[in-house]
C-alpha cells in the first residue's frame, strides 16, 4: 500500500474514533445520562463522520486500488488534498460549533479544492481494460 493511502486511511480511522464518539455522547446526553454536549452535536458528528471517515477512507482505497504507479507516494496533488480535506473538515466543525459562517464557508471551499485536486490526480490514472476477444 502507498504511503499516501495509508495516511488516507489513518486519518479516516481517527475523524471515525471522534465521531463515534462525540455520536455516542449525543446520544447518551439524548437519554438523560450523560451531561449535555457543549457544541452541536449531530453537524459535528455529521461532518466528521461522512467528509472525515467516509470520504477520506474511500479516497484512501481509491488511491491504492487505481493503476497503481510508484510515484503516487510523491504526487504533492494528493498530499495537498490530504490537507485540505482534513483541514476543510476542522474549519467546518470549528465554524458550526462557534457559529462562525466564515470559517464554514472557507472550510467548505478547502473541501471542494481537495476534490479537485484529487480528481485532477486519479483522472489520469483511469484506463480501459484491455479487450479480450473471446
Amino acid at each position: 500500500m502507498a504511503r499516501i493511502s495509508i495516511w488516507y486511511v489513518r486519518a479516516a480511522l481517527l475523524h471515525f474514533a471522534v465521531g463515534a464518539s462525540v455520536g455516542a455522547w449525543g446520544l447518551a446526553a439524548k437519554s438523560g445520562l450523560w451531561p449535555a454536549f457543549p457544541l452541536p452535536v449531530r453537524s459535528l458528528h455529521v461532518e466528521v463522520v461522512l467528509v472525515g471517515w467516509v470520504c477520506q477512507l474511500a479516497l484512501g482505497v481509491a488511491l491504492w486500488i487505481l493503476p497503481f504507479s510508484r510515484s503516487v507516494s510523491e504526487d504533492r496533488r494528493f498530499w495537498g488534498a490530504w490537507g485540505l480535506l482534513n483541514g476543510g473538515v476542522m474549519l467546518v466543525v470549528l465554524g458550526k460549533g462557534g457559529g462562525l459562517l466564515g470559517s464554514v464557508v472557507l472550510g467548505r471551499v478547502c473541501e471542494v479544492g481537495a476534490a479537485a485536486l484529487l480528481g485532477w490526480g486519479l483522472w489520469p490514472r483511469l484506463r480501459p481494460l484491455p479487450r479480450r476477444d473471446h
